[in-house]
């Protein structure tokens, strides 16, 4: 087997040709630390070897660039690295690598996406729960965090009323929209229920004052 071709590619990359077909791209450092040149002899060894290499520095750097656009469950980056690298060794090691970094932590994540899920967009602790795991947050993981978040469903849902809410509550059927609209945000039919009676309560004392 002979290298028969090297040709410059998008950025610093180039392919390789082995024994005139296409064989892989490689980024002009490999191509330099592996001295390739064309008419220079290779094993498959030596091919297999030069892959994993490529594969892995093409890993490291979407990983790098993905955790810096934004914090990702260990799942959640591992699925994405196997969508530019088909190898699930390399993934799971560029994750040991990230979260020894500090750049990976999952429960730091499942704190964040907690917050978010139930102070800025005000999902019941059951749906922010679904919503976690399809973030790559373990079952475990999701329901350990939102146990020890401390928030008032009472309160979260009596704001929610007060600021999208409150007008769909003049008649029967806004109000059926209105207890649909939170069931879907998942929070529990009796904590809605009470939210409600506190509301309406809340609204006569206020037109009596």
């Amino acid at each position: 087997m002979r290298i028969t071709g090297i040709e410059k590619a998008k950025g610093r990359n180039y392919k390789i040709f082995v024994d005139g077909e296409y064989w892989y791209i490689l980024h002009a450092e490999l191509v330099v630390d592996h001295k390739l040149k064309e008419g220079l002899p290779v094993t498959e060894e030596q091919l297999e070897e030069i892959r994993y290499e490529a594969d892995y520095r093409k890993a490291r750097e979407r990983a790098l660039y993905l955790l810096e656009y934004r914090d990702h469950s260990r799942k959640e980056l591992i699925d994405k690295l196997l969508r530019s690298v088909n190898n699930p060794s390399i993934a799971e090691e560029i994750a040991d690598k990230m979260e020894e970094y500090g750049f990976l932590d999952d429960e730091r994540y499942a704190k964040k996406l907690a917050r978010d899920f139930l102070e800025r967009k005000r999902l019941g602790k059951r749906r922010a729960g679904f919503e976690m795991m399809k973030k790559g947050v373990s079952r475990d993981l999701a329901q350990q965090v939102l146990e020890e978040y401390e928030i008032d469903p009472q309160e979260q849902l009596v704001s929610l009323l007060e600021r999208k809410y409150a007008r769909y509550l003049g008649d029967e059927k806004g109000r059926r929209k209105v207890v649909n609209a939170l069931l879907r945000l998942g929070h529990p039919y009796d904590e809605i229920k009470q939210a409600l009676q506190q509301f309406e309560d809340q609204q006569e004392y206020d037109e009596e004052f």
